[in-house]
């Protein structure tokens, strides 16, 4: 018999929809099976995503942390792990591009601030740190700025066809 071991508040998975047996397969298998299982889902519905390979809990938790979704934790037994994961709401879409957005105007400001200090003249130590710690912000920055923008355009774009379509 197994016993598991959970990381977890079990009251969170009760309202489980969906159970993903990916067992015995390849390691790309359950992130690719859990995505296409949240693009079908509503939101907040809950998944558990059975795995035999015990190392996939940091891909999980990546793979939930990179799309927004919310990962609840892991129920661990000894032959296999079940993963709980709770799909991401539209409240949850809006912080994101809230937050991409707040951390492009800081990014951008503190550029702004340090760029002509460390480029003309011997800048201190915090000002050095903060222009780095700046530029290498930028990268994921520019790359969720984007995402948002296309999410909005996407939605406007709906939005006016169906406004010609009435």
């Amino acid at each position: 018999m197994t016993t598991p071991t959970s990381t977890f508040d079990l009251d969170a998975i009760s309202s489980i929809s969906t159970k993903i047996d990916v067992t015995g397969t390849s390691h790309s298998t359950p992130i690719l099976k859990l995505k296409t299982a949240l693009n079908r889902a509503s939101d907040k519905d809950v998944f558990g995503v059975q795995v035999s390979d015990k190392s996939m809990e940091p891909n999980i938790r990546d793979f939930c942390n990179g799309t927004g979704n919310v990962y609840i934790g892991v129920q661990k037994f000894d032959d296999y792990d079940v993963h709980y994961v709770q799909k991401r709401t539209i409240e949850c879409q809006r912080c994101s591009n809230i937050r991409a957005v707040t951390m492009g105007i800081i990014v951008a400001g503190v550029l702004t601030y340090t760029a002509p200090q460390v480029l003309t003249s011997n800048p201190s130590g915090l000002v050095t740190l903060l222009f780095i710690g700046a530029l290498a912000a930028l990268p994921p920055v520019c790359f969720n700025l984007y995402g948002a923008s296309k999410k909005a355009m996407h939605k406007s774009n709906v939005t006016m066809r169906l406004e010609a379509a009435e």
